[in-house]
Formats: C-alpha cells, sequence, structure tokens
C-alpha cells in the first residue's frame, strides 16, 4: 500500500509542477507572443501524450494556462508540486514484500531470520499487540517480520483474517505447500497454481488456472495429471479443439472427441481453403471423426462428416449398410464406381436405373459390348447406338437411332448395314424424300417410290411408276399436278391421255393428247402423242378429225405404225355416218344445243366451284330442268370429275321434299352433266346479303325442314358434307330446298377412312376440321 502511495503521489507532482511552470511562462511575456506559446504548449503536450489525445491534453494545457492568475496560483502550485515530490524522495525504512508482490523464491531455498531470546520474543509480540490496537493487524505483522519473527507474524495475520499475508509468510519460509494453499484461499489462483506446479500437484494446479481462466495452461496440467476428460473439457471451452479431441479420447470419451473434431474441421474451413497439404490434412480430421462414430453406431452422423470430407465411398458403404440405398447409389456415382451404384439401386428396386450405371460403368471401363446391353436395357438407345456405330454395329444403331426418333443417323446407319429398305423408311421418317425414293426404288417397293417422289415434288416421275404399276387414278392424279412450266408437263399430258384411254374417257383423253402436241408440228418428239390422239378421233367416232391428224403424221413419216391404212379406215366410217342437223353452243340465247339428243339448253342460270347450271327442257318428258355441266377447266381434273359423278350417284338415291331431285345423268359431247328439279326462288345466302338476319323463329322454321332433310338422307347412307346458306333454296311457297350434293360420301366410305376431307372451312363441322 505505501509503493502504490508513493507511486499515486509521484504521478499527481509530475502534472502539477509542469503545469505551474507552463503557467508562469505564459504569463512572463507580452500578450501579443502569446498565441505563438499557446501552439508551442499545445504541440509539446501533444508530442509528450502522443495520438489519439495529444491534441486535445494540449488544448486543455492552453485552456488551464489562460485562466490562471498570475503570480500566486502559479507558485502556489510550484509550491505544492514541490513537496509532493519531497514526499516521494524522502528515505524509508525497507519493508518485507507485499501482497502485491508475488513470491519468487525457488522451493527449497532458505530464508534467515536473526534469534532472539524468549524474553525477547515475548517482547516483540506484547509490542506487536499493543500495535494491533493502533496501527492494525497488518502493521503489527510487519513489525514482528521487521524483528524476523515471521511464526508469530504468521500467527498474527491467520488471527486477523490476512490470509494473504500469511500465504507470504509460509512462502519465505520455504513452506510452500501451506503457502500454496493459503494463496487458493485467498483467491491468489496463478501464484497458488505456480506453487503446485513446481511441487508437482497438477491437478490442484490446473484446477487454479481454471479459477484463473487461465485454460490453455490448465488443459496442459490436467493432461500432467492424467485428468484427460478435465483437459478435453478446457481445451474444448477455448476452441482447441483438436487438442480437446486428443484429450477425450484417452479419456474413453470418443463421442464427445469425435464432436470435437468436427468443429475442428468447421473451424478450419472444411477442407476448402489454404494449399492442398493443409486441405488434405483437415479433410483428414474427418475422416478420423467419421471413424470415431462408426465404432459408436451413429452411422448417420458418421455418413454426413464423410460426404462432408469428401471420402464418398467410405459414406456410400455406411450409407449401403445403413439400407440408405438411394444416397448409397448417389454417392457411388460420384467416385466413378456405377457397379457399386447399380447394386444399391437393385436393392431399390430400380432395375432401369441400375441398368443405366452399370452401362456407363462398363462403358467407362471400356467394355463396350457388355455396356451396350445395358444401355439399351435402360432405355438409353442413343448412347447405346454410339457404341454400336463405334463397333461397326450398324444395323443395330439404326435400329437403336431409330427408337430415339434420329431418323438421319438411322438411316445412314442401315445403309452402312446393306438394308435398304430400313434406311429408305428412316429416310422417309426424317423427312428426306428424294432418297426414300431413292432406297425404295432399292429396295423394289415401287409405289413408296412413287410417293415419295410425289413428296419430293418429281410430280411426272411419281405418275409414271404409278401408271406403270398400274395405278390408275393414283397416276392422273399426280400428273395433273404437272406444271405448265414443268420441261415435262408435254410428257405429262401424253400420259394422262393413255391413261384416260384406258379408263375409257375418251374425250379427257383426247383433251390431253390435245395438250401434250401443243402448236408445235409432228416431230420425233410428239409424234407418239399425235398418233395417240388420232386413235382417240377414232375411238369417239369423230373420224375427220382422226384423218386431219393422221395426214399430219403421215406428212412426216408415211411408214408411221401403219398410218396410211388408218387414214382410209377413218375415210370409210366417215362415209358411212349419218348426217345431222347442226347443233349450237351451250348457253348461247339464239342458238340452243341438244345434249344427248334429249337436252335442249336455254340459258344460264349460275356457276359454282362444282359446275355450271344452265336452264334446259327435257323433250322426252317435255318439262324444264335444271341442266349443270362440270366446268371445263376441271374436266380433266379427275378429283373433280369423281366429285361429280359421286354427286349424281348419292343424289339419284334421295327423294324428299326438301332435296332438289336428281332426274338424269351422263356424258355428252360437251362433258358430264346432271338434269336436275328446276326450283324457283332464290338461295338463303342471297336473301341474307340482300335482306339482313333472318329472325329466330324463322331460323326455327328453316331449320325444321334441313333437319328432316338431311335426317332422310342420312338415313339413306348418305352425307352431304357442304351444308351452308348457298347450297340452301328457299321457294315462294316457303319451302326449303337443300341442293348441291356434289361432296357427298357413302357412309361406308366414311367407315373405312377412305375419305378426303372437302367441304367449305366456314361451314365444316368440328369432325371434320378435326
Amino acid at each position: 500500500m505505501h509503493v502504490l502511495l508513493r507511486i499515486l503521489v509521484l504521478l499527481a507532482a509530475g502534472p502539477v509542477l509542469a503545469a505551474a511552470a507552463v503557467g508562469v511562462w505564459y504569463h512572463a511575456v507580452e500578450p501579443k507572443d502569446r498565441p505563438q506559446v499557446e501552439r508551442v504548449i499545445e504541440a509539446r503536450v501533444a508530442g509528450f501524450v502522443g495520438e489519439p489525445n495529444g491534441k486535445h491534453w494540449g488544448g486543455r494545457a492552453v485552456e488551464l494556462s489562460r485562466h490562471l492568475d498570475p503570480p500566486a496560483r502559479h507558485y502556489a502550485l510550484l509550491g505544492g508540486g514541490g513537496l509532493l515530490l519531497a514526499f516521494v524522495v524522502m528515505k524509508r525504512k525497507r519493508r518485507p514484500k507485499r501482497s502485491n508482490e508475488e513470491p519468487t523464491e525457488e522451493v527449497g531455498a532458505a530464508s534467515e531470520a536473526p534469534s532472539h531470546t524468549a524474553k525477547e520474543v515475548r517482547r516483540c509480540v506484547k509490542a506487536a499487540r499493543e500495535q494491533v490496537e493502533t496501527e492494525g493487524a497488518e502493521q503489527a505483522g510487519n513489525f514482528l517480520l521487521d524483528e524476523g519473527l515471521k511464526d508469530q507474524a504468521y500467527d498474527l495475520f491467520i488471527e486477523a483474517d490476512l490470509v494473504e499475508r500469511a500465504a507470504e509468510v509460509r512462502h519465505d519460509q520455504n513452506r510452500f505447500d501451506e503457502a500454496a494453499d493459503l494463496f487458493a484461499k485467498a483467491g491468489r489462483w496463478e501464484a497458488a497454481g505456480r506453487i503446485y506446479t513446481q511441487l508437482e500437484r497438477f491437478e490442484d494446479a490446473a484446477r487454479c488456472y481454471v479459477a484463473a481462466e487461465k485454460l490453455s495452461v490448465a488443459g496442459e496440467l490436467f493432461e500432467r495429471a492424467e485428468k484427460f476428460s478435465d483437459a478435453g473439457k478446457c481445451y474444448h471451452d477455448i476452441g482447441f479443439y483438436r487438442h480437446a479431441a486428443h484429450a477425450f479420447l484417452k479419456s474413453g470419451a470418443e463421442g464427445r472427441a469425435a464432436e470435437a473434431l468436427i468443429k475442428a474441421f468447421d473451424l478450419e474451413g472444411g477442407g476448402r481453403v489454404g494449399t492442398e497439404d493443409k486441405q488434405r490434412e483437415v479433410r483428414g480430421i474427418a475422416k478420423k471423426a467419421g471413424e470415431i462414430l462408426l465404432k459408436l453406431d451413429r452411422h448417420e452422423e458418421a455418413e454426413s462428416i464423410l460426404v462432408r470430407a469428401g471420402a464418398y465411398g467410405q459414406a456410400a458403404k455406411v450409407a449401403f449398410h445403413q439400407g440408405a440405398y438411394d444416397r448409397a447409389a448417389e454417392l457411388f456415382q460420384r467416385i466413378g464406381r456405377g457397379d457399386l451404384a447399380a447394386k444399391a439401386l437393385d436393392k431399390l428396386g430400380d432395375q432401369v436405373a441400375a441398368a443405366r450405371a452399370r452401362g456407363n460403368h462398363l462403358r467407362d471401363k471400356g467394355d463396350d459390348e457388355a455396356a451396350i446391353e445395358q444401355l439399351e436395357r435402360a432405355g438409353e438407345h442413343q448412347d447405346a447406338g454410339d457404341l454400336c456405330r463405334k463397333l461397326e454395329r450398324y444395323g443395330d444403331a439404326g435400329r437403336l437411332y431409330s427408337g430415339v426418333g434420329d431418323h438421319a443417323a438411322a438411316a445412314e446407319m442401315y445403309v452402312a448395314s446393306g438394308d435398304v429398305a430400313a434406311a429408305a423408311i428412316s429416310y422417309e421418317k426424317a423427312g428426306d424424300a428424294a432418297r426414300a425414293a431413292d432406297f425404295y426404288s432399292q429396295a423394289d417397293q415401287p409405289l413408296k417410290r412413287a410417293a415419295m417422289l410425289e413428296q419430293a415434288g418429281e410430280a411426272f416421275e411419281a405418275g409414271k411408276v404409278f401408271a406403270e404399276r398400274g395405278e390408275l387414278d393414283e397416276a392422273i392424279r399426280v400428273l395433273q399436278r404437272v406444271a405448265k412450266d414443268d420441261a415435262r408437263f408435254g410428257d405429262a399430258c401424253a400420259m394422262l391421255g393413255s391413261l384416260f384411254s384406258q379408263k375409257g374417257q375418251n374425250k379427257l383423253s383426247i383433251k390431253k393428247y390435245e395438250e401434250a402436241i401443243g402448236d408445235g408440228p409432228v416431230g420425233k418428239h410428239n409424234v407418239e402423242a399425235y398418233f395417240a390422239l388420232g386413235k382417240g378421233f377414232e375411238q369417239s367416232a369423230e373420224y375427220a378429225r382422226a384423218v386431219e391428224i393422221y395426214e399430219k403424221i403421215l406428212s412426216f413419216d408415211y411408214h408411221f405404225q401403219g398410218v396410211a391404212a388408218r387414214i382410209e379406215h377413218a375415210k370409210e366410217q366417215l362415209e358411212a355416218q349419218p348426217k345431222e342437223p347442226a347443233r349450237g353452243g351451250l348457253g348461247g340465247s339464239s342458238e340452243s344445243v341438244t345434249a344427248t339428243g334429249r337436252y335442249v339448253v336455254d340459258s344460264e342460270l349460275g356457276r359454282g366451284g362444282m359446275g355450271v347450271v344452265y336452264r334446259a327442257r327435257d323433250t322426252v318428258l317435255e318439262r324444264d330442268v335444271a341442266y349443270k355441266v362440270l366446268p371445263e377447266q376441271l374436266r380433266g381434273n379427275a378429283n373433280a370429275l369423281q366429285n361429280f359423278l359421286r354427286e349424281a350417284k348419292a343424289a339419284a338415291q334421295l327423294n324428299h321434299p326438301n332435296i332438289v331431285t336428281v332426274f338424269d345423268a351422263g356424258e355428252s359431247e360437251h362433258g358430264y352433266y346432271l338434269a336436275m328439279e328446276l326450283i324457283s326462288g332464290t338461295t338463303l345466302k342471297e336473301i341474307v346479303q340482300r335482306r339482313g338476319a333472318v329472325s329466330p323463329g324463322g331460323v326455327v322454321y328453316i331449320l325444321r325442314q334441313m333437319a328432316e332433310a338431311l335426317a332422310y338422307a342420312h338415313g339413306k347412307r348418305v352425307v352431304h358434307r357442304d351444308i351452308k346458306t348457298a347450297n340452301t333454296m328457299w321457294t315462294p311457297d316457303k319451302k326449303v330446298k337443300i341442293m348441291d350434293f356434289g361432296l357427298a360420301k357413302l357412309m361406308e366410305e366414311v367407315r373405312n377412312h377412305t375419305t378426303a376431307v372437302s367441304g367449305t372451312p366456314f361451314y365444316m363441322s368440328p369432325e371434320q376440321t378435326l
């Protein structure tokens, strides 16, 4: 306490003297020089004190100098500071160590004490007792110590409960066990711990250091005392997890050791930071933790830390043995062990995934043959196909590529394997019609070749193939698509002429031959077409025109296929024909023409997509009829002709008051015709255009009649397929008449799916549209 007091007095004396000196100096200079003095004072104080508080204290010193009233206060401060300084430097009698001084003597060091007679001891003790009353027990004890009476001083300190002073006395007496116990009792833990350590009482020392919160030292001392559990706890509490784990393992606390290792792993970056060696070392910590947890049957925790450490193989084995096959499979895949992953997936019952894992593993090992089987089983046809291609198993590769829709690659493989039929199919599926046609030809499938040629835009070649195979209707349909600007147009027309002739449609045949020869003279390129045209005229009994054609051929090649004899025969037939009165053309107002000698056309009534309708007179039954003729531009169109004939066939079966009656159908020199009931009135389309929307009541009245008519037609197994206002007549007697069954189709055809999609888009049923 005395030493502390002297230090405090010394610390107080210095600032007092400094302040007094600064004040005297400040007021001794002229007022004009004081700002400069202030800066010097501020700088000196700041330099002495240092940053960051130097500037502040320098400013406070200047402020103090301004407010001191010289010279009285300054000199008073100087005097006070001098007294304090004198007090500090006064000589005092040397005193023994106090409680603030740590014992430094080594165990076993001797302490000397002066010898006293018994009488002197009694006198000193009596004096000390008296001093207790006046100066206190500590001063009395110090007196005894000064006299060398340590045991008597110890007794006095103990009696006064001055334990720390008593400990110092015992320490001076080299009675270290007692000193350590007393220091511990007094709360001087570090002092007690040091002495216990010197005495090799390591456990007691460790507990003192625990109390002093020096846990690292305590841990070491607990280890020296073989108290490993306590050591581990100390290390754990201050974050020395590796040391803690080591200590816990020695104590048999394996679970706590594993937990400490996991914390060390996390603390040190989880094996993701530092050098490669450092990362490997840290991952080793986690693996050790995993091994410990496995011994303790804490499998899920072991698996988790092993995964975090990147020990996927060990973690996978743990998961597998625990029955977590899905996790095991995933972990085995990470280390490239698809074979083991497959075993786990087999356990799960996922045969497809197992085959995939096994196949990939076999492929990685280079066992391609075995890999193909597994990958195909897993549905990995693309990968299996690639391996087949690598092994030159082109047929299998094509099959596998086809299975995943890679038809172009499949076709390439089939070509390489020599399977032209399969190659053709794959090229067709890939949309390469030209190459598909080529390979269908090699596969001797002409009809498929023709279909592909048509898709590829080779209409003439497609029609030619259809014709060669006897598919006349298909040949006609395709050849009619050959454009006029196509270099093969003439050849297409000639072929169409031959096809129409084979079907007995001489009028169409002649027309096509005429298109084939055009306006040019007979030559090598078209003589065959001229000859066929002549034969067509002969078959149609148009001998005059036949003679004309044959004579043109004769002028080109006199010996061409007996053309001279044909001319003579045609002339003989011409002479034998009866003479008939001249007839006019259709639609003329001043002339009339008979149709097959029965119908006389008067005037045109209307035109539609399927024909031109005339008002005509039936000379046999003496009645007016609607006479419908296939339009000129459509006579060479096989589809239009089929629709027209279908109209006649279907409509002739129907006899209902709300359906236009068909009387007759046939072929004349002007083409195919249809004779129908002549209806007075107008179409519903014209009524709506002229008058606007029909009232709801009128709509119901009209629809009822139409529904009855259609129900009747359906009962006859006929569907109209083009019901609309333009095909519905409204008579003056307020009756509905459905006409133009030109797009009708027999129900059997519908059932057989041979019908084409036809009709007017705005009026088509949802079923037709779909």
